[in-house]
């Protein structure tokens, strides 16, 4: 029997009215199923990217993990006493020059800290930047008003304008808070979760807590990898016919299902330890070497963070 003149044509399906689409089915909709799968599809691989980095022969790397959070914490607490620019960004400069020793990419830093940090940060103090919320030397004008107003207990100015003040304070508290998460990506980049979880233990930090974001972190991919294999079978079956509607209750059904399997794994595994003679401490094999190399970087750490300090006296202001 011979083919139908549609099959052997290049188009996949008959062009048949009832099968041609209509203008109005031709509109992009919304894929919440694609949209999903590509969440999920890019935390896995950034987390086994950033896992990859934890292993590289790099400077950090190497460093006893114990003391390379203790030298971490004193730059943290450095950073948000400094009060000048210069020596904030002077510090910044550093950190990205520490960041290429450990072999960790400046781009894939910067990236994901400035990218996000100035626009939710400064969004939060905007108000700041307003004489009517920060009294302050005029820096622009923004508009003039024929009288001042009052609104309740509050009065306005008849000028409305950035200060001199604010602006400082803003791009200050700005620098300080991408300063600081960059410090805190470069500690979780460089050292592997459970070696972190267990320097904090070195510091006292509850084992409740410990514990939480141990357990955390190694089932969290398995909940990945479970909605992952739910949303390919929906998108094998889908076929890009369903509406957005659909999609929408398919989601919502799918995240009730996976609370409900994460309440269930927990029990499961919780009987599991029990059953194998889990106390509450969790024991690692692989043990911590202190080094002298690591002792004279927490030196060099503390001499800079004394050294920054001194110099932020120095100029005042």
């Amino acid at each position: 029997m011979d083919l139908p003149l549609w099959l052997q044509k290049n188009s996949p399906l008959p062009t048949t009215p009832s099968l041609v689409a209509s203008p109005s089915s031709k509109k992009k909709r919304s894929n919440f199923i694609q949209k999903t799968l590509e969440g999920v599809i890019h935390f896995v691989q950034e987390s086994i990217y950033s896992e990859e980095i934890a292993l590289r022969p790099g400077f950090l790397q190497t460093m006893d993990p114990r003391l390379k959070f203790l030298a971490i914490f004193l730059l943290l607490i450095t950073v948000n006493l400094l009060r000048h620019l210069p020596l904030l960004w002077g510090l910044y400069f550093g950190i990205l020059i520490l960041a290429a020793l450990s072999k960790v990419p400046s781009r894939f830093l910067i990236q994901r800290v400035w990218l996000v940090i100035p626009l939710f940060t400064g969004l939060m103090v905007l108000p700041s930047l307003f004489n009517w919320v920060r009294p302050g030397d005029p820096l622009w004008l923004l508009w003039t008003f024929s009288t001042p107003f009052q609104i309740g207990p509050l009065h306005f100015p008849a000028e409305l304008s950035i200060t001199r003040q604010g602006f400082e304070g803003e791009v200050l508290l700005i620098s300080r808070v991408g300063i600081s998460v960059t410090l805190a990506v470069l500690l979780t980049l460089t050292t592997r979760w459970n070696n972190l979880l267990r320097a904090l233990r070195t510091f006292f930090v509850p084992k409740i807590f410990i514990v939480t974001l141990e357990m955390t972190y190694r089932y969290i991919f398995v909940l990945i990898t479970l909605m992952e294999d739910m949303f390919f079978a929906r998108k094998s079956r889908d076929a890009g016919q369903s509406s957005g509607a659909e999609q929408r209750r398919f989601v919502g059904s799918s995240i009730a299902h996976l609370f409900g399997k994460s309440l269930q794994m927990s029990e499961e595994v919780y009987t599991s330890m029990a059953a194998r003679g889990y106390t509450g401490e969790i024991h690692t094999l692989q043990k911590f070497q202190l080094r002298w190399v690591d002792v004279f970087s927490l030196g060099v750490s503390l001499m800079a963070c004394l050294t920054l300090y001194a110099a932020d006296k120095v100029l005042g202001g």
